[in-house]
């Protein structure tokens, strides 16, 4: 994986990149509110197989928390990925981050195999959304 610490998405041109081993998160955490993620994962050519069961492995644990969903895993392409990932509130996404799903990001060492760069993690406030329906179906 090289040194760069910027993988496409929105980038502000003052962003603050938070830099850990495998991944770099941007954003602001400090306006109370609902809360999200964005994840950007590159992976390297071939590897797309890896990124597919990473985030399985991800979902497995945001199963186990409380506090975090909606998630999505998604692929644009063959080696392009993202992860949407929604909480009540900072502490719901704190806990997440040292959660059983969060926790994944620890495994520095298969990021950098997997990945063509950093995964990119987006702060996010979130704004409004439609919450009663999800995939065409009506929930509670």
């Amino acid at each position: 994986m090289s040194n760069h610490t910027q993988s496409p998405g929105p980038n502000s041109p003052n962003a603050q990149l938070e830099v850990h081993p495998g991944w770099v998160r941007s954003g602001q955490d400090n306006a109370p509110g609902q809360k999200a993620y964005y994840i950007n994962l590159e992976a390297k050519p071939g590897k797309g197989d890896k990124v597919e069961q990473f985030l399985r492995d991800i979902l497995a644990g945001v199963e186990q928390e409380l506090g975090t969903g909606p998630w999505f895993g998604t692929r644009f392409s063959d080696t392009t990925f993202g992860i949407f990932e929604a909480f009540p509130d900072i502490a719901a996404r704190n806990a997440h981050d040292v959660g059983p799903g969060g926790q994944n990001f620890l495994r520095s060492a298969e990021l950098e195999e997997m990945l063509a760069s950093p995964a990119h993690v987006y702060r996010l406030d979130v704004m409004f959304g439609k919450f009663s329906t999800l995939f065409g179906k009506k929930i509670a």
